[in-house]
């Protein structure tokens, strides 16, 4: 639990980009997305006691396939659900980014890989976020240690969170993920 509490401190902050494109309220293909985790075994948390404590977001922990999602009104001491803001969505969609990266290395693993090549991954994340975005995620996730391949997948992750709808991902997890 300690190796997860860390991983929810790096999300600190990273509530970075307002509200996403994609924030119109889609609670109903959100749900769509958090099933299609939940039949891939990935043990889904929402407002966990132990781990959002703070100002994290979320996380996903490949070594326990264990995602977070940490709302921003969440109540103190309690997991309760409340009303999902345009930021626990974008959480979401970029947790579930995460464990589609860890699919393309299987699952029950404690890898994961980049969706896109370097040269494409530049492209979409540069078409995506804009630079003041970029500099952030590097500098934050530099600062507590991440190597190169982590803000790599960081990075991949915050642009497709912006950009890809979450019927997209749930569809990518159903296809790529394997039990």
């Amino acid at each position: 639990m300690q190796v997860l509490r860390k991983l929810a401190t790096v999300a600190v902050g990273l509530s970075l980009f307002g509200a996403p494109s994609l924030a119109k309220d889609n609670s109903d293909e959100h749900q769509v997305l958090w099933d299609s985790l939940e039949r891939k075994g990935v043990e889904v948390l929402l407002n966990d006691t132990d781990l959002c404590d703070g100002e994290a977001a979320g996380l996903y922990s490949p070594v326990y396939n264990v995602l977070v999602v940490c709302q921003d009104r969440r109540l103190p001491l309690t997991s309760r659900e409340v009303e999902w803001t345009a930021n626990d969505y974008d959480t979401l969609r970029h947790e579930a980014h995460h464990v589609l990266q860890d699919c393309l290395d299987g699952l029950d693993n404690d890898t994961s890989v980049l969706l896109f090549n370097n040269g494409k991954l530049t492209e979409f994340v540069r078409n995506t976020l804009t630079q003041k975005q970029i500099d952030r995620i590097i500098k934050i996730y530099s600062e507590v240690g991440a190597d190169e391949h982590v803000i790599k997948m960081e990075l991949e992750a915050f642009a497709v969170a912006q950009s890809v709808s979450p019927l997209t991902i749930a569809d990518s997890i159903d296809e790529i993920c394997m039990i």
